[in-house]
């Protein structure tokens, strides 16, 4: 079987082609070069850092990695074949169970002739046994990244913290992450209240935040982990996620540069670009009273001009207006920044991305995309939510990808001008 490695890619995130941080956009023509003419594809599957030990002639196959950079968890999958014994009508289990169990770090390798990167770091949530006398049986491992062990947490406590920021850097201090983080780096920007970014533009690491000198509490109401930093994202319009062997929790787009620029017949095997004005409007208002002075307090966002929408689409959307009343706005900068933040999330509701590409490890979510050659409008900078990678022995490596724009085609670089700068409070 082509493509299944059980050890030959002996270093994880070090090897050959790991290159989707560097300061260079990727091409097609760069990776075809770094990844041998994307021939022979191979995958490498270790637990607990250490490569698969196959010892039985078991065959891992279908590799199926879902990574996102929405607040959904990442997820990844495999099966083992050639795991049920015949003769005693039983699955052969105990010979992996060492390393195949669950809870034991995850981490899966994908790449071409021993050339490849990391594509998933978790952990393993599940294992389920499949038997059918018409296929063969096989067992399916399922992983999880670090939000799903986040999930399981239930507290009712005070955090001490001077902000959001640093409350999300003592939650993953906590020894319970440990054994995942071993391997991880953590990347907190600055909240607002620390005197950090507003969200949406690139600000400080919240160790290096001004305006926190007094220490202060953070509630945590009956919540796991994941909500609170879910909440805490949501509240100044940040990301959180993680990819690869790396935990993000930064303003939303902040990576403004494009990772990769790719094309129809130059890495893309096929696409679907679409442009809509549904769910669009000319102007947002948010609104709340100030609880110390009992006024109004208000503010507006209308659509940027620069948004590429023709005339008459234009027409119908600038007459259009939605009003939100939210209670947790407390000073006019809450309101400013609220009317941001729902303005930036609905911009992007404009264009939609959708692709399948020949197999890429090096794309990740979280960044934008150059699509060129198709033409306008389909040609335009897509910001990717989510990457998902495919292995089989009968189809090879493809990676899909989906993401979205707020500007029609005709304008690359990164993040379009209609939200560059936005930022929010959730």
């Amino acid at each position: 079987m082509e493509g299944i490695l059980s050890g030959a890619l002996s270093a994880l995130g070090g090897m050959a082609g790991n290159v989707s941080g560097a300061a260079n956009k990727l091409t097609y023509d760069a990776l075809k070069k770094t990844y041998m003419e994307f021939s022979s594809p191979q995958a490498a599957i270790f637990f607990g850092g250490e490569a698969f030990k196959n010892t039985g002639e078991f065959v891992i196959d279908d590799i199926s990695v879902d990574v996102t950079s929405d607040f959904e968890a990442s997820i990844a999958s495999f099966h083992i074949y050639n795991i049920y014994d015949q003769s005693t009508a039983s699955f052969r289990y105990s010979e992996i169970k060492q390393q195949v169990c669950i809870g034991n770090v995850l981490d899966i390798v994908l790449g071409y002739l021993g050339v490849g990167q990391t594509v998933f770091h978790g952990f393993v949530a599940g294992l389920d046994f499949h038997f059918d006398n018409t296929g063969l049986p096989y067992l399916e491992v399922t992983g999880m990244d670090i939000k799903g062990v986040m999930m399981a947490s239930s507290y009712a406590q005070q955090i001490s913290a001077a902000s959001y920021s640093a409350a999300v850097e003592q939650i993953f201090a906590r020894s319970v992450y440990s054994s995942l983080m071993k391997d991880m780096s953590l990347q907190v920007t600055a909240t607002p209240d620390a005197g950090g970014a507003t969200g949406g533009l690139t600000g400080g690491l919240a160790g290096s935040a001004a305006g926190s000198s007094s220490p202060s509490t953070i509630e945590m109401v009956s919540e796991s982990d994941y909500e609170f930093v879910v909440k805490a994202a949501k509240r100044f319009n940040y990301e959180f996620f993680a990819d690869k062997q790396t935990v993000y929790f930064r303003p939303a787009k902040a990576d403004t540069a494009p990772q990769a620029e790719l094309s129809a017949g130059a890495g893309i095997l096929e696409f679907s670009v679409g442009y809509s004005v549904s769910g669009l409007v000319g102007e947002i208002e948010t609104r709340s009273v100030d609880a110390g002075t009992g006024k109004l307090v208000k503010a507006s966002k209308k659509l940027a001009q620069d948004a590429g929408i023709e005339s008459k689409a234009r027409a119908l959307v600038n007459k259009a207006q939605k009003v939100y009343i939210d209670a947790s706005i407390q000073s006019q900068q809450d309101a400013d920044a609220r009317a941001n933040s729902l303005y930036e999330q609905m911009s992007y509701r404009l264009g939609s991305f959708e692709a399948t590409c020949v197999g890429i490890p090096d794309l990740s979510p979280g960044r934008f995309l150059d699509v060129k050659g198709m033409g306008a409008p389909a040609d335009n900078s897509f910001y990717i939510t989510t990457v998902m990678h495919q292995f089989s022995s009968d189809s090879g490596y493809r990676t899909r990808l989906i993401g979205k724009t707020a500007k029609f085609g005709g304008a690359l670089g990164g993040a379009s001008a209609l939200t560059s700068g936005i930022g929010g409070l959730l």
